[in-house]
Formats: C-alpha cells, sequence, structure tokens
C-alpha cells in the first residue's frame, strides 16, 4: 500500500514564510481613512443637514443654523438617550432646554449624534471641517444653487480656513452673531462650518435653571431670494 506523506504537527513554516505569504496592499491604510472619513461626513449631510434645510425651506425660512452634538459630549446628551445604553433609543431633550448663545430671532435647531462614529475627536481633526463645509457646498451646487465664496475657494491651502473661522479659532455664538453678513441675491447660498460653542439652558432635579456648555459641530446656511 502507498504511503501518504503528511507533514508533522512540529513541521510549522517558518515565521518569515508566513508573513511574506500575506497579501499586502502599499497605501491601503490611507485609503481607508480617507474613504472612512468620506463616508462619515456624507453620511453626516445626506442623513441629517439637508434634510433640515429642506424642512427650513418648506416652512419659508431662508436661514439656518445647525448645531449637531457629538456622541461623546456628555454635557449635552441627557443621560437617558446616551447611545452606549440603547442606540435605538430615540434621542430625548433636557427638560425646558433653549440654546442660549445664539440670536434669539435666528432660526436654530440641535440635534444629538448618536453614532459611536460621530465623536468630537473625529471632527477636530485636521481638515475634516473644511472637508465637510465643501462636500455640503457640492450639494448646494447640484441643486442649482450658486455657492457664495465658490470665486475665493483656490485661496484655502490644506483645509487650513473653514467657513468664515480659521481651523484651529473656536468659534462662539457670538462670533457668528457679529460676523458681517452680505445680502445674497436669488439662486445664490452662503455655508459656514465650524467647531462651536453650544450653549443650553436647562431645567435640573430640582426645578432650577442651569447652564450646560459643550462643543458641537455648527452649521449655517443663508438663502437669498
Amino acid at each position: 500500500m502507498a504511503r501518504t506523506s503528511e507533514k508533522s504537527p512540529d513541521s510549522l513554516p517558518p515565521y518569515s514564510e508566513s508573513i511574506s505569504s500575506t497579501p499586502t496592499s502599499p497605501g491601503s491604510l490611507p485609503q481607508n481613512l480617507a474613504n472612512a472619513r468620506t463616508t462619515l461626513i456624507s453620511s453626516l449631510i445626506t442623513t441629517h443637514i439637508l434634510p433640515h434645510l429642506h424642512t427650513t425651506a418648506l416652512s419659508g425660512l431662508s436661514s439656518s443654523t445647525l448645531c449637531l452634538i457629538p456622541s461623546n459630549i456628555s454635557s449635552l446628551h441627557p443621560p437617558s438617550s446616551n447611545a452606549s445604553k440603547d442606540p435605538s433609543s430615540p434621542p430625548r431633550s433636557f427638560p425646558g432646554e433653549t440654546i442660549v448663545n445664539f440670536p434669539s430671532a435666528e432660526n436654530v435647531s440641535l440635534i444629538r449624534l448618536h453614532d459611536p462614529s460621530n465623536t468630537l475627536q473625529f471632527w477636530r481633526q485636521h481638515g475634516v471641517i473644511a472637508e465637510l463645509e465643501e462636500h455640503l457646498r457640492s450639494h448646494l451646487r447640484a441643486e442649482g444653487y450658486r455657492v457664495k465664496g465658490d470665486e475665493t475657494a483656490s485661496a484655502k491651502t490644506n483645509g487650513a480656513k473653514a467657513g468664515k473661522f480659521g481651523g484651529n479659532k473656536r468659534p462662539s455664538g457670538a462670533e457668528w452673531k457679529t460676523a458681517v453678513v452680505e445680502k445674497l441675491e436669488q439662486g445664490e447660498v452662503r455655508a459656514a462650518v465650524a467647531v462651536a460653542d453650544v450653549c443650553l439652558r436647562v431645567e435640573n432635579e430640582m426645578g432650577l435653571f442651569e447652564t450646560r456648555t459643550g462643543l458641537g459641530v455648527v452649521v449655517k446656511v443663508d438663502v437669498g431670494g
């Protein structure tokens, strides 16, 4: 009877052979990082920002400020709506909450992000806010708007600037309030994005009002007409 050759369990391939047999794809790590970043940014725009802008337009309002609260800003997330407890639970608000660091006459809305990927650390990475703004401007151009500021976009270097604010500058509501606003013509739109302070006036368990502050991704869009 012919003998079949078998490898002994002890005759494993050398470590160097195992490593060399693993397929490699140079450059895949940067590509994966870029793809993940673009996916998260696109999801934020299509899931939250654009639906909000369309709802605002249907209400007849030409200006809108949207405060998106990262998932790990615990000061602005009610404990019962913490995504780590129940990711499927709908976003909830603090009792009597009001956004207080933006003009009272301005149309300001707040959306709490519950995806674990939507952390402040992600949005504060170099170039991420600039990329979010550029993707948003692209969507607005696709809808037929003339986006104000396109003519000066080439002056931005490596995403160092975003909206009306420098990439490393942390604007407050007051800075959004006092920014010089240029009148927009029919069909024009202006978009600005920044990581900024968001302050809420809320009612605590004792029935007293207190102020809670944290950083959020603030998107401001003005439509001419």
